[in-house]
């Protein structure tokens, strides 16, 4: 196996944490974001050699996005960057090849020994991979079209269309280990993460009459168990609610996003062993809607964006702020990282045990560039 050893070549940019604001509101917020680091929430750590700061990663030639989609060990980052699947030492950018006919895609995920999971576009579709880092090729993986995440023992979990339908699949090297079915009654929507335990979390959709629902799901590492549904409301569920588990942490918890589409709100969204019942922490201030994308595989800290829905909160569509990282220690309020520019959007979607996250920040020209915040919660604040 390839395993990345990264120099650190890390031109560092600390970004303020608040728009302007009065002397008092400054201090409020560095004290809470102290207060944040000094208490962390069920053991997260803080690392001894690190540093607050918002690094921006180099970017491929061209114009178009960048985004950090997963953290490795180290400085090793995975994402994509102008619409093609990369990874990043340190600060530095190198692509992952693409097989002949594909033109684009994305790594969203990276285990401790550097082995990549992703997609990639071509003229026949999408195609999940797998690659390591100094590899020559990706290898693809047999009929998926998408890979979500890949834990340390080296499976990876995804989806792929067959029939007309969507199918969930774990591949364990280049077989697939195991098909992932949704509980009778629901179709599945997505499979997106799994722990080290393997444990596999996803969402299904059922539908009653004309009205439609969903549920988180949850699949044990036993491969003779169905899926569990993580609101067991079904077949009198509510309509228009949607649940989306992103991420799951060692210990088996679970974090995703609460959409109610009736009224265009998001609220971040956790879900514990047993999985009784759904916990929503609240918002990032006076932000009408958010989301968790990600969770640290041990010290519980989640990641994710905080923003406005467009059909209720203090804010009109046309003057709401715009979106910001956030991260959560596990207990207490969410809080804010700061921006890369004073009004430029951003987005957390990767956190490790170290306190990195990885997600996208816009810079004064609004471009928006992969970024990695160090010590985060040492730099976070309540807005």
């Amino acid at each position: 196996m390839a395993v990345v050893a990264a120099a650190f070549l890390t031109p560092l940019l600390t970004a303020s944490p608040a728009p302007a604001a009065s002397a008092a509101s400054a201090a409020s917020a560095a004290s809470a974001a102290s207060a944040a680091s000094a208490r962390p929430a069920d053991g997260a750590g803080k690392p001894a050699d690190c540093r607050p700061a918002l690094q921006v990663l180099a970017s491929l030639p061209g114009s178009g996005a960048s985004q950090v989609k997963g953290l490795g060990p180290k400085a090793l980052a995975v994402g994509a960057s102008r619409g093609l699947p990369v990874y990043w030492t340190g600060t530095r950018v190198h692509r992952v090849p693409l097989p002949a006919g594909f033109t684009g895609g994305e790594v969203a995920a990276v285990n401790a020994q550097g082995l990549m999971a992703g997609s990639l576009n071509g003229p026949g579709g999408a195609a999940a991979f797998s690659f390591h880092s100094g590899a020559r090729t990706v290898t693809l993986l047999p009929e998926g079209a998408h890979a979500a995440d890949v834990n340390d023992r080296g499976l990876i979990v995804g989806d792929a269309v067959k029939d007309g339908a969507l199918i969930g699949l774990e591949w364990e090297g280049a077989r697939i280990h195991r098909r992932l079915t949704p509980p009778a009654g629901y179709s599945l929507r997505s499979v997106t993460a799994i722990n080290d335990a393997g444990q596999i979390a996803g969402s299904g959709e059922a539908f009653k009459d004309e009205d439609s629902w969903s549920a988180g799901l949850f699949w044990s590492a036993r491969r003779d168990t169905a899926a569990v549904p993580l609101q067991r409301y079904w077949p009198s569920g509510v309509p228009y609610d949607y649940w989306y588990p992103r991420d799951i942490d060692r210990a088996g918890r679970i974090v995703g996003t609460h959409d109610f589409t009736r009224l265009d709100t998001r609220t971040p969204t956790q879900w514990l062993p047993p999985y009784a019942t759904e916990n929503e922490p609240g918002l990032l201030g006076e932000r009408t809607s958010g989301t968790f994308e990600a969770i640290s595989p041990t010290t519980h800290v989640s990641v994710g964006t905080a923003m406005d829905s467009h059909m209720v909160g203090p804010f009109p569509p046309e003057t709401a702020p715009p979106e910001q990282a956030q991260i959560w220690p596990g207990t207490g309020p969410l809080l804010a990282l700061p921006r890369l520019s004073p009004e430029g959007a951003s987005q957390a979607y990767a956190v490790s045990d170290d306190q990195r996250v990885g997600g996208s920040a816009a810079d004064a020209a609004s471009t928006s560039r992969a970024v990695v915040w160090t010590c985060a919660l040492r730099q976070a604040y309540r807005p």
